[in-house]
């Protein structure tokens, strides 16, 4: 059946044009069955997309290849099963007097606890899927019945021990935590580092005029100049808002006036999903104490995750204000300026704005061409005037971009033993969103892009419909139109015939699916990258 695919593919992609058969048509798979074919799609929303539009197309296709029109039957391929895995696991009971549970993050800079209780081995069993942080992959199946063996031996000696009523516990620990090889369902706590995990720092950061009012203001934060304990950072993706909070991080951990300050970095979405978690296992107290009460400084980055989130919303309001009256640092990033934020409570917009709030622009010419010279020097490389020139006039809009073009450009250079010219330059460029495509984006274009690539009609993308086929393309257009335009989000919705905060909530749902690279995130994915070449 693979062969008469392949034939029918190749008929389809003449048939319905590179475009549609790149996105809808190449994922595809089928097996042949009792008087039909199945296909099989990578997910529910591919399979309701090509069963809509292009059911009867694969039909005739096929019909040219096996001799006759069979019935066409779209399903959802399944997943293939996880692979089962070997596991120790480390047990939940200590043998000593009980003690607190130990908080899920250690401050930074801060020793480990030199009394820990010793803890009881847990048998060797069959776990399927992802495994906890508390257990333990054994590479080495011999090497791990040896250590098992040896520990069982201790578990016996330590039982032994304990058999005598002299040397008996006083104290008995709860059922609940007598529970052994349970998986902890203790909500994880945000993030902090001991200052050498840090990714960035103030000193790589290349200053322009873009960015020079947010860095000033980053570094006041440090040295107590800001005379704030809040800073608000905004900008487009990938112009330096990370950058900036994890060099704040790394600053505080190593200049403090106290060895063990606690810094708390936290996406405002695992802030959500560890509150979730907190509310399941019924751990919500401790959840609070660990953001109120055991940071110092607090990093949270994107900030418009908590649009219509009403419940995050509250226990962010909460910790903002325990903090606040604690006097720690609070440093918040996002997209968006926190009057552009919908779905928001009116107490917490107010206490995004209660700090300072600093923008950061797209660089100048200037500022790219030192960024495109400190990033190349990441790698030992020196790159010739010209070339450096020639990327910093052509990627304009995005810092990420920017990394990404000059990895791959001195990664193609060592491979194939050659020197870094122009003419490698522009090959690799060819990857990558040009000041020159950029220029083309009209929301005209945009326009008829996506319809092209979902098979839409303009009246059908503004109409009133919640079919989840149109909606994703709506809120795909959505995106583009704020990465490529430089029309505000009451612009781009007018177009629509939908508010901004329809356009707002668009936005953020294509951009967590792309960055969460979920079946539809790497779909839509597919399509954000094809106007490149439109």
């Amino acid at each position: 059946m693979s062969e008469a695919w392949a034939q029918i593919s190749d008929i389809l992609a003449k048939t319905t044009g590179p475009g549609t058969y790149k996105v809808w048509i190449k994922p595809l798979e089928a097996e042949q069955s009792p008087g039909g074919l199945t296909v099989l799609a990578p997910n529910s929303f591919v399979a309701s997309w090509v069963k809509d539009r292009l059911a009867d197309d694969i039909a005739d296709a096929a019909a040219q290849v096996l001799g006759s029109r069979p019935s066409i039957e779209i399903k959802v391929r399944r997943r293939e099963k996880r692979v089962k895995t070997t596991v120790i696991e480390q047990p939940l009971l200590q043998t000593a007097s009980v003690q607190a549970p130990t908080p899920a993050f250690a401050m930074a800079g801060a020793p480990s606890a030199p009394n820990s209780a010793p803890q009881y081995s847990a048998p060797a069993r069959e776990h399927e899927g992802p495994v906890s942080a508390q257990r333990i992959i054994t590479q080495n199946i011999p090497e791990a019945f040896t250590e098992l063996a040896q520990r069982g031996q201790q578990a016996q000696q330590r039982r032994a021990r304990l058999a005598s009523p002299a040397q008996q516990p006083q104290h008995v620990a709860p059922q609940h935590m007598q529970q052994m090889g349970l998986p902890n369902l203790t909500p994880a706590a945000p993030k902090t580092f001991d200052y050498h995990n840090w990714r960035f720092c103030f000193d790589d950061f290349v200053v322009g005029p873009c960015n020079r009012l947010a860095f000033a203001a980053a570094s006041g934060m440090c040295n107590n100049q800001l005379m704030t304990n809040q800073l608000f950072l905004n900008s487009a993706p990938g112009l330096g808002k990370t950058h900036l909070l994890q060099a704040i991080g790394a600053q505080i951990a190593t200049t403090s006036n106290r060895s063990n300050v606690r810094v708390g970095y936290a996406t405002a979405e695992e802030f959500t999903r560890q509150l979730i978690l907190a509310i399941r296992a019924k751990e919500v107290e401790r959840f609070k104490a660990q953001y109120r009460e055991n940071l110092d400084v607090l990093l949270l980055e994107d900030v418009h995750f908590l649009q219509g989130r009403q419940v995050a919303q509250d226990e962010m309001l909460a910790t903002l204000i325990a903090l606040e009256n604690r006097g720690c640092k609070i440093v918040m990033s996002s997209s968006f300026l926190p009057r552009e934020l919908k779905d928001i409570d009116g107490h917490l917009t107010s206490r995004l704005n209660a700090g300072f709030l600093a923008t950061i622009d797209t660089p100048d010419f200037d500022t790219r061409r030192r960024i495109v010279t400190s990033k190349a020097s990441l790698h030992q490389v020196v790159l010739p005037g010209e070339v450096s020139e020639y990327l910093a006039d052509n990627l304009r809009d995005d810092v990420r971009q920017i990394e990404s073009c000059i990895k791959n450009l001195v990664l193609k250079a060592r491979l194939l033993g050659e020197n870094i010219t122009m003419d490698l330059a522009a090959d690799i460029l060819q990857n990558y969103t040009t000041s020159n495509n950029v220029s083309h984006f009209s929301l005209q274009k945009i326009v008829r892009f996506i319809c092209e690539s979902f098979d839409l009609t303009y009246e059908q993308l503004s109409s009133k419909t919640r079919k989840r086929s149109v909606v994703m393309a709506r809120n795909t257009a959505f995106f583009l139109a704020r990465r490529y335009t430089d029309l505000g989000l009451k612009q781009i919705g007018s177009q629509f015939n939908r508010r901004h905060s329809t356009v707002l909530k668009g936005i953020t749902n294509v951009e967590r699916e792309i960055s969460l690279q979920t079946p539809l995130g790497r779909q839509l994915d597919t399509v954000v990258e094809r106007i490149k070449t439109f």
